[in-house]
């Protein structure tokens, strides 16, 4: 069985592949914060990659960039 953040990595990559490309260990540390995000009402999501900021946002994170 697949670890669920690896699952989800591999999905947000496939999902946004085309229009923002996301690096594999990016798309991992998204998909650990949507985790908590939805299980354990994470606030805010820190980062200085303005791709990966493009994404979390469109995933539903308020982020503060760096």
């Amino acid at each position: 069985m697949l670890n669920p953040h690896f699952q989800l990595a591999g999905e947000l990559i496939g999902k946004h592949a085309m229009s923002r490309p996301l690096r594999t260990l990016d798309a991992l540390q998204l998909a650990v914060a949507l985790h908590f995000h939805r299980t354990a009402n994470l606030d805010g999501f820190v980062c200085a990659d303005r791709r990966l900021s493009e994404v979390a946002r469109l995933e539903g994170l308020t982020v503060e960039e760096l």
